[in-house]
Parts: C-alpha cells; structure tokens; sequence
C-alpha cells in the first residue's frame, strides 16, 4: 500500500479545477474516502485500453481466469465492488442457471430464497443480498451460537449460508470448519464475505481451501485496483450462474456493470498484489502508527492503543480514547473534516481510530500537526 513516488501534500491538479478537496485517508480502504491508492501500472494499463473496444464477457472470463488461480478456486468473475459481488451471489444460489428464474429476480415467489446467518455477523451491508430477492434468516446469539441452533433455522426454503471475514462482527460465531460442515450437509453453498481483509495473501486463499463455496473480496481495497471492481470467486457451476445474473446480462445485475478499463485494472492490481512485498509494506505503517502513538502520548487525558494483529487488520490501527472527558472525540474528528486536505478518520465507541492501511509516507506528520492544533498537551 505505501507509495513512495508521492509526497505527503501533493496537488492534484484536477481536483482543484473540479473545485473538491483532497482526503488524508487514515479511515482505512473505505469507499467514502475513494476506496485505495492505486499503483501507476495500474493507470497506464487503464489508460492503455481505454481506446480499444473488447467483448465484456470474454475480458470478465480472462480476469476471472486470474481470480481463480490466486484464490484456488475452480472460477472467478469480476463484479463492480465486493456489494455487488453479494447481491450476485445470492442470486447465483437462488437461481443458479435457470433463465425463467433469472429473468423472474428480485421476486423469488415459489423460489428457495432463505440465507442463514450468525446474528452476530449482521452488517450495514448485508442489504446487498436482499437487493437479488434473498431472505436473512438469522441464528444463535450475539455472543454465543451453539450448532444445534444452526441445524434448526435450516428449512425447505433454504438456499444458502453466508460468513463475514471482518473486525466488525461480534464474537459469537461457529468456527468456521464447524459452519461449513453443517451447511454441507445440508448441500447449502457457503458464501463468504472477505471484502477488506487483504493483504496479507494468503486471506485470499484460505476460505476456498477452507471449504467455501463462493469467496467475495474487494478489488479497491487491499489489492490496489480500481474501486468499482470486485472479485467473486468460487465452484465452477456457481460462477456460472453468477455470470448470467450480472452484466451485460438484462438480469438483476445489469446495472452493476464493471467498465474495461476497471476489468484491466483489476488484473493488473491484482498481479502486482500476488508478487508484492507485504511485510515492507506493513512495516512502514507500523511505523507510522508508533509515530501516531508517541504524539498521543504526550497529550493530556488521552489513552492510545496500537492494534498489529494481521489477522484481524490489513494495516495497524489506532484506538485514541479520552480518559476524563476533557476533548471531545466526534468534535474532533469534525474539525479534521472541515480542513483541506480534509483528514478521515473514524470517531466510534467513544473514541477515535485511525487506519495507517491508506496513508503515504509524511501524511502521519501532518495529522499530528493538526491534532496537536486540537487536543491538549500534558
């Protein structure tokens, strides 16, 4: 993720004539701050094609082709984000190939629509697999889920299970091996949801040689590529169906179209992911988050907390909290806001996080300078 070829205040002429600030994102890879930073090979591959006319199909087959061997998977398919990936998904299961089905969706009457799901692995996003007609049916508690209760929400109308790969989940779920092995049973495919949990590589990899059946990932976050892709990968028979309900289809993806300049990016983004060096990467925002660290530590009336574990975060984070109640965290994270360039980061549980996953080299500096604006020294 760390682009040394930029600099911490760089002009982008383009958005000045549009009039729009530019973002220090220490939000994370988070679509509302313009998803990643992608790589100049990435561009010129973009760019290189944008006068060419190709067959969409036959270019979402090739990259789909690269899907599948970085993920293990039998195929791949390439969607407009990892939301879309969802909603095609859901489809895929519900109709598989069946075109009377296909051109009947978002209405799933007489259909088998039913998606089991931990309720404490509900998102904000899971809308995404209502949008193709699917039903969430959720099972166990929040903090706790027993495998009888799975076994017990599975009816004759269901169709599928879903998992979500995230931080932002509860704590309260089967293990995974455990989910799998009931939904097989069952001959439910198992999605899984891994949108923002890339890199290190080998999360694209483990929930295919898991057991999954169809793995969802974001194509503008941790592989670099352009932020209307995603990537959908999974068993042969799946994909297909996938393929029928999205673009240039006339189906319930058909507005969820993938541009070839963004199916090029992708490919390329997603080389360049597979042979990067990620611990160089991870060291350089580890360091940016000790630097972060230390400035908090000479404020008054503030805690910080440096999160490193690669399995739940990309990058590190920062939880800043107060400890008295002397500064107030969403003032903050406002006043950031209002600046330009305009600093994301998230004002959440009574605190602050910051994620170095979208940071250059320098821009750490410039967040202390203005926060050290902002929060009271000791």
């Amino acid at each position: 993720m760390v682009d040394t070829t930029r600099t911490p205040a760089q002009r982008i002429p383009i958005l000045e004539r549009i009039g729009v600030r530019q973002v220090i994102n220490a939000g994370g890879t988070i679509t509302l701050a313009g998803g990643s930073n992608m790589a100049p090979e990435t561009t010129a591959a973009m760019a290189e094609v944008a006068n060419a006319f190709v067959f969409i199909e036959e270019l979402n087959a090739a990259v789909g082709k690269k899907i599948a061997e970085a993920t293990g998977a039998e195929a791949g398919y390439v969607t407009s984000c990892s939301a879309a990936a969802m909603t095609i998904a859901a489809a895929a299961c519900i109709t598989g190939t069946d075109q009377v089905k296909i051109s009947k969706l978002p209405d799933t009457t007489g259909m088998k629509n039913e998606f089991l799901i931990h309720r404490s692995h509900r998102i904000g996003y899971d809308q995404a697999y209502r949008v193709a007609g699917g039903k969430l049916i959720e099972f166990g508690l929040p903090y706790k889920t027993a495998a009888w209760e799975m076994e017990a929400a599975v009816t004759e109308n269901t169709i599928g299970a879903i998992y979500h790969d995230t931080p932002n989940v509860g704590p309260g779920a089967l293990p995974f091996p455990e989910f799998v092995a009931i939904a097989h049973k069952h001959k439910l495919p198992v999605i899984v949801d891994s949108a923002s949990m890339l890199p290190p590589v080998d999360h694209l990899r483990r929930w295919i040689r898991q057991g999954a059946d169809l793995v969802i990932y974001s194509g503008g976050k941790g592989i670099r590529g352009p932020q209307d892709t995603g990537l959908l990968a999974g068993r042969t028979d799946l994909i297909a169906a996938a393929r029928l309900n999205g673009p240039p289809h006339a189906s319930v993806g058909r507005g969820m179209k993938t541009s070839k300049e963004a199916m090029v990016g992708l490919w390329v983004a997603l080389d360049t992911f597979l042979s990067r060096d990620h611990d160089i990467d991870y060291a350089a925002h580890l360091a940016q988050a000790r630097a972060l660290a230390d400035f908090f530590e000479t404020c008054a009336d503030t805690r910080v907390v440096i999160n490193d574990n690669r399995e739940e975060w990309p990058a590190p984070i920062l939880r800043i909290f107060p400890i008295s109640g002397s500064w107030d965290p969403a003032t903050v994270d406002a006043a950031l806001m209002s600046g330009n360039p305009a600093i994301k980061i998230v004002a959440e549980w009574g605190g602050l996080l910051i994620h170095t996953h979208g940071l250059y080299p320098g821009q750490e500096q410039i967040i202390i300078d203005r926060l050290s604006e902002l929060l009271p020294p000791k």
